[in-house]
């Protein structure tokens, strides 16, 4: 019997939240990575807008590639009203609220940082959730110049070498990523 109570519990859950994702929707980003021989750092920029004629208020799981324990830095901030976010850490992600306007946009920042790894990941997969595909993801990677790169999930469009620095680009229209952002570096 509480088997099947959590399972309908469940399900309904889950048919509530697919119903909120229908009236908002997630449909740009714009991601600064950089990498050095201490941090991987992500700053990024996520567009959201509101689907319907009354404000909206979202709940979002922001997914983490390790456990939230070795994250440090975590800063979200509304850059609509200029007020930082407050949220929960979970195991591997951060939970927080947002309120999307009626027939408006939201863009909220995202900065953290992690030690580097052979593998430094980032999650985008997590953008199925949503149902659609982003609009516009926009990457760039900073490194130093002698930091050597192994192998990339996706190949960067161009890299430009700046002073001692790299910069790799990525541009891409209506994603829906099959795989996670891994960059390998050299040991």
């Amino acid at each position: 019997m509480k088997r099947k109570f959590f399972l309908i519990s469940g399900l309904i859950g889950c048919i509530l939240f697919l119903r909120a994702q229908n009236k908002v929707s997630f449909f740009e980003e714009h991601i600064d990575f950089s990498l050095d021989s201490t941090y991987f750092t992500i700053n990024g920029i996520f567009s959201f807008s509101g689907k319907t004629n009354k404000d909206e208020v979202q709940q979002i799981i922001f997914p983490f590639a390790c456990e939230t324990i070795g994250i440090d830095s975590i800063r979200i901030m509304n850059l609509n009203s200029l007020k930082n976010v407050e949220f929960q850490r979970l195991k591997n992600s951060v939970y927080f609220k947002i309120v999307i306007p009626a027939k408006d946009t939201v863009d909220i920042n995202i900065f953290y940082r992690q030690k580097t790894a052979v593998i430094n990941k980032y999650i985008i997969t997590s953008t199925k959730s949503w149902g659609e595909p982003l609009h516009k993801a926009v990457y760039s990677l900073t490194t130093g110049k002698n930091l050597e790169i192994k192998s990339f999930t996706y190949q960067p469009d161009s890299m430009k070498t700046i002073n001692d620095k790299k910069v790799f680009f990525w541009e891409k229209l209506n994603f829906l990523p099959e795989k996670d952002f891994e960059i390998e570096v050299c040991e």
